[in-house]
């Protein structure tokens, strides 16, 4: 998405950005439409609102730019460059934001995901931006009023979609899914055959990927891809400290045993395209104490919500809002057995069959705030994983409640 001199990370817009759209005589565009007033809670005008919400994520993605006047020509029509704030002040802007993020929840389905709103008070008046992502999950309907109703956009405004258009929104997601699960499924066999980015410390292993919507349709290569200092001091690794180090794939931080160079416990790899997998290796325990041999699966359950945490956190700071997923893989589970941990050496359900297993995805809205442990995101993937090993869901419950980190022994 082109973000026409407003700043990547929306937590960082200031009076300059909006001025800058002026100053600059920036015109709308495909992805850019200026708007003077907010939608009331009118029908008509909510309508109308989450069409233009709607056809932005079935087409590019975009900005809406709300209290800017547009320049008008000697015809009197609009010439779609912005001309000057509108004057106006919004008493309570979070209210108003919280009011069209419900209509777009409530009103537009599949559910859109990854809308951000960010205000601005400048000396001449109030603005609000509203980003919306371009949709992986498209095409999106408006089902306001009992009106069914699919709409795209071009660079002179909103129109309602042909069947053909319809089709090809559908077809794109379904693409978008088997690209993300062949990518997953492929990364879980080169491990699996020891040619991953480095040697992994046991048999057993779990790969955990989140990946955003757009990373499989990055465009080429405009600059050198650098990793910020930031993110290599504060990087999750999975049993670290870590040896970080530029690879080919990108940038990757590995915890080695300290017993050979060759081996690692775990690690995080970044990819140009903005996908991270982390890897957990140390989760496996040959036969002992007269039990067989045992996968530590709330260790693995642990990582997930520790490797969870550090991607979207990163997300979050980087100001991207597209969509994102999360899947986890089991390799060399075979013949193997599901435990609490090496302490609880309850009878396990069943030995497990077969040596790989990739989940599903689970699709993430990271503009929505959710609290560790992350139930509502993570709670089915755990649930999947330890159905796995012949549970019927996680058994890290305390009266009910999901406790991934509470000592069972």
């Amino acid at each position: 998405m082109k973000y026409a001199m407003l700043p990547l990370n929306l937590n960082d817009l200031a009076p300059i950005h909006i001025q800058a759209l002026i100053d600059s005589e920036v015109p709308e565009s495909l992805t850019l439409e200026y708007k003077q007033h907010l939608p009331t809670k009118q029908t008509d005008e909510s309508r109308e609102f989450l069409y233009d919400i709607a056809a932005m994520a079935n087409s590019a993605g975009g900005h809406f730019v709300y209290g800017i006047v547009d320049r008008r020509g000697e015809d009197s029509k609009s010439t779609g460059i912005a001309d000057k704030l509108l004057g106006t002040r919004v008493s309570n802007p979070q209210a108003e934001i919280d009011r069209l993020a419900n209509l777009i929840r409530d009103s537009i389905a599949p559910r859109l995901t990854g809308v951000v709103m960010q205000p601005v008070s400048c000396d001449e008046g109030d603005a609000l931006v509203i980003r919306v992502p371009r949709s992986w999950n498209k095409p999106h309907m408006v089902t306001s009023g009992g009106v069914n109703k699919f709409f795209a956009r071009a660079a002179t405004g909103k129109y309602p979609m042909s069947v053909d258009e319809i089709g090809r929104a559908f077809s794109e997601q379904s693409e978008l899914g088997e690209r993300i699960r062949g990518w997953r499924s492929h990364r879980a066999e080169l491990l699996a055959l020891g040619k991953g980015p480095a040697p992994l410390a046991s048999e057993v292993a779990m790969l955990f990927h989140v990946i955003p919507a757009d990373s499989f349709s990055r465009g080429v290569l405009r600059g050198t891809w650098r990793v910020t200092e930031d993110e290599k001091n504060y990087m999750h690794v999975p049993h670290g400290p870590y040896h970080p180090r530029y690879n080919a794939d990108g940038f990757i931080c590995l915890a080695q045993t300290g017993i050979t160079q060759d081996a690692t416990y775990g690690y995080t790899q970044m990819f140009r395209s903005g996908i991270v997998e982390y890897v957990d290796s140390n989760c496996f325990w040959p036969p002992m104490g007269g039990a067989g041999h045992m996968v530590l699966a709330q260790e693995l359950e642990k990582q997930m919500v520790h490797c969870y945490k550090d991607a979207i956190t990163r997300y979050r700071k980087q100001g991207r809002s597209e969509s994102l997923y999360a899947g986890f893989s089991l390799i060399g589970i075979e013949e193997k057995q599901f435990f609490f941990n090496v302490m609880s050496l309850a009878f396990p359900k069943s030995t497990i069959r077969q040596n790989v297993f990739t989940s599903p995805e689970v699709l993430i809205d990271p503009a929505e705030p959710e609290e560790q442990p992350f139930e509502k995101t993570l709670l089915p993937l755990v649930d999947t994983m330890w159905q796995v090993g012949g549970y019927q869901g996680t058994p890290c419950k305390r009266q009910g409640e999901w406790t991934p980190f509470f000592d069972f022994r």
